[in-house]
């Protein structure tokens, strides 16, 4: 069971991310679940955090580890200096390593944007071709 399992949610995409080495623990998966939160996550949760309407890229601990994206603030400029941050990883540097050389093998330049960023603009794109 997934970390995300056991909160409200919705997949509303999946990405392949064709790495080379096994990012999931005991799974040869290249599927990563992209997530809607429909609740808000309790502070004691380790594996992510986030609030209604926000996205996951992965599921926590029993799946890919996750990226959160905050929704509405990536689709709109925010100038308040308490804004929160757009998107957090809650991945370990080994586990970026994994996504990263896959990511390379489908457009992410390292000399260009930092994994996070070019991930979170991968998901709003594909999330929004699809119509979600």
């Amino acid at each position: 069971m997934a970390a995300i399992d056991q909160y409200k949610h919705r997949i509303i995409h999946t990405i392949e991310c064709p790495a080379d080495d096994d990012f999931v623990y005991y799974s040869p998966t290249r599927t990563i679940a992209i997530y809607e939160l429909l609740e808000d996550i309790p502070s004691d949760e380790k594996d992510f955090d986030g609030k209604t309407g926000d996205i996951l890229v992965g599921g926590g601990s029993g799946e890919a580890m996750a990226l959160r994206i905050s929704v509405p603030e990536v689709f709109v400029d925010v100038d308040d200096d308490e804004a929160r941050p757009v998107f957090k990883p809650f991945w370990s540097p080994t586990f970026a390593y994994k996504i990263g050389v896959g990511f390379r093998k489908i457009g992410w330049n390292p000399n260009e944007l930092d994994l996070e960023a070019w991930l979170v603009d991968y998901v709003v794109r594909e999330v929004s071709l699809r119509g979600s």
